[in-house]
């Protein structure tokens, strides 16, 4: 492939940020031989680099299985195309590195889970490696087209989807500064695809939890910067994973309620209730 160069393991994981438990076994992970089913990742992430597919295919067939750890072999080894593509794009190495570090936050939040080694949300990096995703100050923004009608976007156009990665609180000052980075980035970076407007599809914005946080809590005034648009979509275990990186429903009355969100997220399914993916949009600051 010719996007690949040599990396050294250590290098690789500093790039991915990989956390200290997780180091042997993804070094194992790294140094075996690449197998038929890695090289077949490997294929698909080379294809993907900077397009516009979001879709991620079972690459497995009945000769051919791929597993969670094939992705993360054929990820780790694709880290220096990546790397060279950003660095061809202008992308600074501290942005390219910022953005790679989900690897490692989404391997550890997995460790936390499941209590082993790998990553269960190996599809969401796709984003990553394929050059979509950005990670500017706090937040992340994803540049696509949007399949649904939003307010005031054209067909077609290019708008960036807001992330939020695990990364400590969303002050107004700190989602502002982030904010202000987007389009500027974007502009420099991609201008074949401008955009201006931002979205987001979160639990966070679902009404009912505007409606009973402190008005001046940060995830109260981070949620009252988008303009809603469309239906609220029942997703009832969001709410709890990303609160207490649980799926389980069951057992939810030994869940800790020390802050308010977990009271709020908690109070509301003991109520009978089911959390929302809530959908709203903003005008990104030029």
């Amino acid at each position: 492939m010719t996007l690949r160069t040599a990396m050294s393991p250590e290098l690789t994981i500093a790039y991915l940020n990989i956390a200290p438990e997780d180091h042997a076994d993804s070094l194992a992970l790294f140094n075996d031989p690449a197998t038929p089913a890695v090289e077949k990742v490997l294929a698909h992430l080379e294809s993907r680099l900077g397009s516009a597919d979001e879709s991620v295919p079972d690459l497995g067939t009945a000769d051919l299985l791929v597993t969670e750890m094939d992705w993360l072999s054929a990820m780790m080894r694709f880290v220096p195309a990546i790397v060279a593509w950003h660095a061809e794009r202008g992308i600074t190495e501290a942005i390219s590195r910022a953005t790679l570090a989900d690897f490692g936050r989404n391997m550890a939040i997995n460790r936390r889970v499941h209590n082993r080694f790998g990553m269960d949300t190996y599809k969401w990096l796709n984003q990553t490696f394929s050059g979509r995703i950005y990670q500017l100050g706090r937040l992340q923004f994803l540049i696509h087209q949007p399949k649904a009608v939003l307010p005031g976007v054209d067909a077609g156009e290019w708008i960036l989807g807001i992330h939020i990665p695990e990364d400590g609180g969303l002050s107004p000052d700190v989602v502002q500064a982030s904010l202000a980075q987007a389009a500027p980035f974007f502009a420099e970076h991609f201008p074949e695809k401008p955009v201006r407007t931002a979205n987001c599809e979160s639990w966070l914005l679902d009404p009912y939890l505007s409606d009973h946080l402190d008005p001046a809590s940060n995830i109260a005034q981070f949620a009252a910067r988008f303009t809603p648009y469309g239906e609220p979509m029942l997703q009832p275990s969001d709410a709890v994973y990303f609160t207490f990186r649980t799926r389980s429903m069951a057992n939810l009355a030994s869940l800790p309620r020390t802050t308010a969100l977990q009271k709020i997220v908690l109070e509301r399914i003991d109520a009978g209730g089911a959390w929302q993916l809530g959908f709203g949009s903003l005008t990104l600051p030029q």
